[in-house]
């Protein structure tokens, strides 16, 4: 699953003054979007690891961004990632189970779970995971998945945009006073 989100910023208040840097000013457009970009993705990766209870650094390697330059003053970050396994969350239980387990109880922020049945296994491969059986016969079973990065970033849009629109600004306003002084200073 892969979400991809634009955010439109507004750059009418700014327009003389890169109106008179002429062929410069789309290049400090693009590095404030870079920068804003920046900012909102760090922003929704505290967010969405403080809604996961996942690390950080988990959260951050499924968002990329593709940064804007001066033709094309645009940036996009896209949110990969498939579900989560129920693993990740703190899951606890007894492994190998051998019929005598009462579940697996697992941890999300603010709430804990618990799913009768299910049990911890590694399999052959060497993956563990959170496993409940499809009937009542010993196969087949199935892995358990929490939610997805993309499914919660999409609570936290507003957050990503906010943020971005604020950095953009003052990011902005920075560059065109900094391009500003250089011509003053020639």
């Amino acid at each position: 699953m892969a979400i991809r989100f634009n955010v439109a910023l507004d750059v009418r208040r700014f327009a003389e003054d890169l109106d008179a840097l002429g062929r410069r000013g789309p290049a400090l457009m693009a590095r404030a979007i870079n920068r804003a970009g920046i900012s909102g993705k760090t922003a929704v990766v505290k967010a969405v690891a403080a809604d996961t209870g996942l690390p950080q650094k988990n959260v951050e390697r499924d968002l990329k961004i593709d940064k804007a330059n001066p033709t094309a003053p645009q940036l996009t970050i896209t949110v990969l990632g498939r579900r989560i396994p129920l693993i990740a969350f703190q899951a606890r239980g007894p492994e190998p189970s051998k019929g005598r387990g009462r579940g697996v109880s697992y941890r999300l922020p603010g709430a804990r779970g618990r799913i009768a049945n299910a049990f911890i296994a590694t399999m052959p491969g060497g993956h563990r995971g959170v496993y409940k059986r499809r009937g009542t016969g010993r196969l087949p079973i199935r892995e358990l998945f929490g939610p997805s990065i993309p499914k919660v970033f999409e609570k936290f849009l507003g957050i990503f945009g906010t943020v971005s629109a604020q950095s953009f600004e003052k990011n902005l306003e920075h560059e065109i006073a900094f391009a500003k002084s250089k011509e003053e200073a020639a």
